[in-house]
């Protein structure tokens, strides 16, 4: 069977030896998309048939070409699991050209929705953003970036109104290879994306998953303002969006984080869909942030230090409401998801303010002048109070003050560093985080406390702002095992585990001796019933450190799963012998001593 080719009506092409082509649906420079009908299957169902064309014939161009399709063909294949993502049904080559065959979705492109000079309401933006925000965060799950986001790749379903996402630039990569004739080197031709919709750093060949966040922000402040992106104009100083004077209808929150997904710097974006949709959905609980400006004080606070003179504590009312760049925020949330309200306190206790992190967003904006000392005590102390605040503990706070002033004239980062990590290991969480945040504030890009606060926030079983702490430590430090072990833990304890395996070989692989790990893997792999490979993980932490109570125990339990009642018994008497009241292994002891006795 020929390829299709320009000059033939594509209305009597057959490609793949099934796929009866009726009509062109577009074209572009990487390709065709045809509307086709599968003819092998009862009642022909119709499909779309995308047509990829290599940018050369040459054989090295072809290879690599043929390597990224059938690497781009698997992604989809894995993304078709998601039902507002179209199926993929077959991937082929035909004549060195390669074709895949996707679900035809019946719809209406959003482009037909978004008309020029007619901004939509703020609700239904909201509920646009949201539907885009939980398609795509499914597809940052998979560790894929769709490159593309755009209205016209963005489809209202009939029947059900979902957007499904379709389009993914990631196989652009197909057909955008060419060969350097002096080099031999292949390299891409062109950035994948959109004007208008494409971030920088996109534009420069290096997208990441906050670049999608900017185009699904430039989606939405398109359905606000009804003005297309590429009309928008960037503030001339800050390089920012220039945006809001189309919208007067927005409010201040909305505005504030879609500012916040089409930051410049990808850095100051939500770093994922999950992340940005957990924000945006804080829209829907407004007292929370009215609760916790009740409780940070607006006017200037004052007292007398030690030489007499007045210390003003700045306001920070204000500066809560103060965009700024996400990467120095306190370690609660991520440097790339800063949060507009802080998260529902609990009944009784005052609202966690910690997630202000002064001192970090003012290094960053540069608001920190010549008197940084004077400043920078006053900020220090106030985020230890708010702390001590969130936590319940009765905190005098003159005496606060004057240890946090001496504390800032004295104590490095490094010493911090020590001190939280003395509390951590004491399993005094709470108490280290506050040091660790004091750490980081001397020294913004210190991975290890980063790190220091993702394990303590696990141990507190709050794994969205572990996540967030652990991918700040790998910002910093790529290579670092013991975040990229704590970020699989995290994972687990939010019931990805397949996600948390991957990190946890990751992390072994870097640091073949690191314990934790393969203690992790181990309790993971029984949790998901593969109980061999379980014992083997656990063995390797236990002859790495003998006194690992809870890896006797899962060993025990591994054991008792693969019938080994007899082996059972002895692991679990060993970590009773660690832990004598280790309430599980006496529960799993008893179960496998009534298995013996049957």
């Amino acid at each position: 069977m020929s390829r299709l080719s320009t000059q033939t009506k594509p209305a009597k092409a057959l490609v793949g030896g099934r796929y009866q082509i009726i009509n062109q649906l577009g074209a572009g420079g990487f390709g065709r998309t045809f509307l086709a009908q599968d003819i092998h299957l009862p009642n022909q169902p119709r499909c779309v048939v995308k047509h990829l064309l290599p940018q050369t014939e040459q054989t090295a161009t072809l290879q690599m070409a043929r390597r990224l399709f059938d690497r781009e063909a698997r992604f989809l294949y894995q993304l078709g699991n998601h039902d507002q993502i179209p199926r993929l049904l077959a991937h082929f080559e035909e004549d060195q050209q390669f074709y895949l065959v996707q679900e035809l979705i019946e719809g209406q492109p959003l482009n037909r929705e978004l008309v020029q000079g007619h901004p939509c309401s703020q609700e239904r933006v909201i509920a646009l953003l949201t539907d885009i925000l939980q398609v795509l965060a499914f597809v940052h799950q998979q560790q894929i970036i769709h490159r593309d986001i755009k209205p016209s790749n963005l489809i209202r379903r009939q029947g059900d109104d979902k957007i499904v996402l379709i389009d993914f630039g990631a196989v652009k990569q197909v057909s955008s290879q060419k060969i350097n004739p002096e080099t031999g080197e292949t390299h891409l031709t062109v950035s994948i994306g959109t004007q208008g919709y494409m971030p920088h750093e996109q534009l420069a060949g290096r997208p990441r998953f906050s670049s999608d966040i900017y185009a699904v922000g430039m989606v939405g402040i398109q359905a606000l303002t009804g003005v297309d992106p590429k009309n928008l104009k960037e503030n001339p100083t800050t390089s920012e969006i220039d945006w809001q004077h189309y919208a007067k209808q927005v409010s201040p929150k909305l505005a504030h984080i879609l500012d916040i997904m089409v930051r410049y710097d990808f850095r100051d974006r939500y770093r994922t869909a999950a992340e940005a949709l957990e924000v945006l959905a804080s829209l829907a609980r407004p007292q929370l942030l009215s609760e916790a400006e009740e409780e940070i004080p607006t006017q200037e606070i004052s007292r007398e230090s030690e030489s007499g003179m007045e210390l003003p504590i700045p306001d920070i009312g204000k500066l809560a409401n103060t965009t700024v760049p996400s990467s120095m925020m306190t370690r609660t949330q991520s440097k790339t998801t800063p949060q507009l309200d802080p998260p529902q306190p609990s009944r009784g206790s005052a609202p966690n303010l910690t997630i202000l992190s002064i001192p970090q967003r003012l290094m960053k904006l540069g608001l920190i002048t010549a008197s940084i000392t004077i400043l920078g005590v006053s900020l220090l102390l106030w985020k230890t109070f708010l702390s001590a605040q969130a936590t319940g503990e009765n905190t005098n706070y003159k005496t606060n003050y004057k240890n946090n002033y001496k504390t800032e004239a004295t104590v490095t980062g490094e010493q911090l560093l020590e001190e939280a990590d003395h509390l951590r290991k004491s399993r005094q969480y709470q108490e280290a985080l506050i040091l660790y945040d004091q750490a980081i504030a001397k020294k913004a890009d210190f991975a290890e406390a980063y790190w220091g606060r993702c394990y303590s926030l696990n141990k507190l079983q709050q794994p969205e702002m572990a996540i967030v702490a652990c991918n700040d430590a790998l910002y910093f430090q790529p290579n670092y095992p013991e975040a990229v072990w704590s970020l699989g833990q995290a994972f687990d304890q939010q019931q990805r585990s397949v996600e948390a395996l991957r990190l946890y070989n990751q992390a072994l692989t870097l640091k073949p001796d690191l314990t934790g790990a393969w203690l992790s893997q181990g309790i993971t792999l029984q949790k998901l019933g593969r109980s061999v490979e379980a014992i083997t993980a656990l063995e390797k932490a236990i002859a790495l450190q003998r006194d690992l109570a809870e890896a006797w125990m899962t060993k025990g339990e591994a054991q008792i799963t693969l019938g080994r009642f007899n082996q059972a018994i002895t692991s679990l008497n060993k970590a009773l012998q660690i832990e004598p009241n280790h309430r599980n292994a006496l529960k799993l002891r008893q179960q496998a001593r009534k298995k013996i006795e049957r």
